[in-house]
């Protein structure tokens, strides 16, 4: 055996080799120890069922909590400076208003606003008696760019909060401007799907007013879970960003869950319940009061607990949200179903019988047509078809309905780039030229043909995976793989097959 064929030989040794250790997770699926160097294969919606979900981010309110912050913020600020204010809200332009208590204030509050939002557009200023209302916008483009950020963090937060369930390969992606597709295979609850992922979950700690509510106008009025009217201050003093993790305890008999803080919402905790002992701190969900316990003292140790009445499941869900973190702005679903299990398992069934008729009948015509030489070329097939199942579970791809059919595109492309390097081995043959002579000038010969047609199949493999969503990119993915192992079967295999083996004809050398 010449070196050159013992290299092409021990090079397909290697790479059947590493395709079968990529493909033990998927053939032994149950006892199989982890980790290793690849995942089990794993089933698209379209195959194994599951929910599918289209939400769509509100990016206005995403917008009007960001100048709620920045308004809020400054209040604070204004007051360290010993800056009178009895109000700063968003109206409903989504301007922010900041009412000094006296006109004496304002240069000093404008330079004060200047300089820590320079960006922040002055529209007008209101006199109202003594009093003094700022008027402040933001651009057209920041307004813009936080509508952008906030499907980008809707989307991450979504991921964390599908992590949670222990999905595999679900597919989260943004489509259009403020819509984002969530599949999850596997799983057929879509209520409960919808309780987790898209719950809002913006906590704030509030405090609760001393006196009469009605008569302040920086009071607000939320419900608790009863629906019973609650007054609390309309300056968040913490939120759900102070969250490190959480998780379901008990207490005297009591499911609560328990929240450990970062650091910093550990310091601004502590803070907050030593500035204002004997008075109620509200925790608000969603705008919603779920307790407001009395601070009997300065709580440290960065640890705080929400109370309700949940049940176990509910305090669980609550505690899922809490720890994937809140979104930017709540979702409307604006596309729902699920997906039977039943349905996946015929469209598995009838592919499998469709690829399996399709590959006979195609290596029957291959064989009776080019004899041995046909032989090869299925066998060549068949390996085709194991490296691109390979190729897939190494990358961690998933397999669809449209991934199907990347199956049987790719068996159709593999047996055409073999019909042009025998047709071309034929003419060479008729040419008076000798057996190795007629294999190699036909795979030279065929070799521009080959790559040409399967370049212009992954231009169009490539457009449809930049453009194309879902399913249409997962046969994009299929489709590219397949035309690497294809070229690689057709050009490197199958001439490997004619060095190594004789497939002598009736008639002449060889069998084509």
């Amino acid at each position: 055996m010449e070196k050159n064929v013992r290299q092409r030989l021990i090079v397909f040794l290697v790479v059947l080799i590493a395709a079968i250790l990529f493909l033990l997770p998927t053939f032994f699926r149950e006892g199989f120890v982890k980790p290793w160097i690849s995942k089990p294969l794993s089933l698209g919606l379209d195959l194994k069922g599951g929910v599918y979900l289209v939400y769509e981010v509100v990016t206005s309110e995403a917008v009007k909590s960001r100048l709620l912050n920045i308004v809020q913020t400054i209040r604070s600020d204004l007051r360290d400076e010993k800056i009178a204010t009895t109000k700063a809200v968003v109206n409903d332009k989504n301007q922010m208003e900041i009412t000094l208590l006296s006109v004496r204030a304002v240069d000093k509050a404008r330079d004060k606003i200047k300089d820590a939002y320079p960006n922040l557009i002055f529209v007008e200023q209101l006199n109202e008696g003594e009093r003094v209302k700022l008027v402040y916008r933001i651009s057209e483009g920041e307004a813009q760019r936080i509508e952008h950020e906030s499907v980008r963090q809707a989307v991450e937060t979504l991921r964390n909060r599908v992590d949670q369930f222990g999905v595999a390969e679900p597919l989260i992606q943004q489509v259009g401007l403020k819509r984002i597709l969530l599949e999850m295979p596997g799983i057929s609850d879509i209520e409960s799907v919808k309780k987790i992922v898209g719950k809002t979950a913006k906590l704030e700690f509030r405090l609760v007013p001393v006196g009469r509510a009605e008569a302040a106008e920086n009071w607000v009025k939320l419900k608790d879970r009863s629906g019973a009217p609650v007054y609390v201050e309309d300056q968040a003093l913490m939120t759900g960003d102070a969250v490190d993790t959480a998780r379901v305890g008990t207490h005297n008999g009591q499911v609560e869950v328990d929240l450990s803080l970062t650091s910093d919402g550990a310091r601004t905790f502590k803070k907050i319940t030593s500035e204002n002992v004997g008075r109620q701190l509200a925790i608000i969900l969603d705008n919603v009061v779920y307790s407001s316990p009395v601070i009997r003292e300065t709580i440290g140790g960065g640890r705080a607990s929400i109370t309700g009445g949940f049940t176990f499941e509910e305090a669980t869900q609550l505690a899922m949200v809490l720890r994937a973190g809140a979104l930017p702005a709540p979702l409307e679903v604006m596309e729902e179903r699920t997906v039977g299990p039943t349905l996946g398992r015929e469209s598995i069934r009838q592919g499998v019988i469709a690829s399996i008729v399709g590959f006979v009948l195609i290596m029957i015509f291959m064989m009776v047509y080019y004899g041995k030489s046909g032989a090869l070329a299925s066998g060549s097939l068949v390996l085709n078809l194991f490296l691109l199942l390979a190729a897939l579970s190494a990358f961690g791809a998933t397999l669809t309905l449209p991934g199907l059919a990347g199956l049987a595109l790719t068996a159709g492309m593999a047996v055409d780039s073999n019909v042009i390097i025998f047709e071309r081995i034929r003419d060479e043959i008729k040419n008076g030229a000798g057996r190795m002579a007629a294999v190699r000038g036909g795979f030279d010969k065929a070799w521009s043909a080959i790559i040409d047609s399967n370049l212009t199949t992954l231009a169009s493999a490539l457009v449809l995976y930049v453009l194309g969503s879902g399913p249409i990119r997962g046969f994009a993915v299929t489709l590219s793989i397949g035309i690497a192992t294809t070229i690689y079967c057709a050009v490197f295999v199958t001439h490997l097959g004619f060095d190594v083996l004789e497939l002598k004809g009736k008639e002449r050398e060889l069998s084509v």
